[in-house]
Order: C-alpha cells, then structure tokens, then sequence
C-alpha cells in the first residue's frame, strides 16, 4: 500500500511533464505563423520531407517517443507503464513564410493532446522567447541615458 502511495508523484509529474508539453505545440500552432522559411530550418533543422508545389512549399519533421517503466509491490505483483507515440508536424510555407502548421499521428498522452509534437517545436519556442525578451530588454536600456546621483538632468529644452 505504501509502495503505491510512493507511486502517484511520479505519475503525478510525468502527467504534468505530457501537460507542458502539449501547451508548447499548442502555442506553436499560433506564435510560428509568419515566420520566415530560413528562420523555421535555422531553428527546427531541415525537414525529413520537402515538398514544393509552386510558390508553396510543405515541410514535414517527425517525432518519435516511447518510454516505460515497471514497479514491483511485494505480494500484490507489479504495475507497468508504458506510453509513446510519433507525430507529424506539417509546415505550410507559402511565398516564404509560415502560414499553416498541422500535427498528425499518435500525438496525444493521456490529457495532453499534441504533447508528442512539442519536441520538434520545443527549440523554436525557446528562441522566440529569448528574441522576445531581448527586444524588450533593449530599448529601455539604449534609451535611457543614466546620470550620477549628483549631476541634474538636462531639461528637454536644452537637449534641442
């Protein structure tokens, strides 16, 4: 009974991993559209599958997970879990930017859908974050000029 309470946290954490996992390839479905075709392969990599069909082209990554794990319980037996799945991540690019992004196959774990997609997304995600904070860390320290405790700041007037 004590070896199955000392179970559900790590249940309890590999579901909360699935569960992040499926709100990064959510989030990717919105925050990768516009993105250029160079900066999609600069950051993802280049694709298992390249298509073109004029101006349009579909760029296709797979992912594969698997994972298990046993636990004996002395008397009572044993409990295994195991869970994987594969998914198909289709990119649209027309005229060179992104403006469709697809998942497809096994890509659900159990209360995350989509969570087996966040590995090819995860390192796109991860830039646009640190771009994003870059921007916003810049202007307000290029445009903030510091003056000394003692030294008065100029009035507008006499920076014209």
């Amino acid at each position: 009974m004590i070896k199955n309470l000392m179970l559900l946290p790590v249940l309890a954490i590999v579901g909360a991993c699935a569960v992040k996992d499926s709100h990064i390839a959510r989030d990717a479905q919105t925050r990768l559209m516009g993105m250029s075709e160079v900066d999609l392969e600069a950051c993802i990599g280049a694709p298992d599958q390249h298509t073109t069909f004029g101006k349009t082209d579909i760029l296709t990554y797979y992912a594969t997970s698997s994972s298990g794990d046993s636990y004996s319980v002395p008397i009572i037996g044993g409990l295994s879990f195991s869970n994987g799945g594969y998914c198909h991540a289709t990119f649209r690019v027309s005229n060179g930017h992104v403006t469709q992004i697809l998942y497809s196959g096994e890509k659900n774990a159990t209360g995350a859908p989509d969570a087996y997609c966040a590995p090819i997304v995860r390192t796109c995600m991860g830039h646009l974050q640190q771009t994003a904070a870059a921007r916003t860390a810049m202007p307000a320290t290029a445009s903030r000029k510091r003056y000394p405790a003692h030294q008065e700041k100029p009035h507008a007037e006499a920076l014209r």
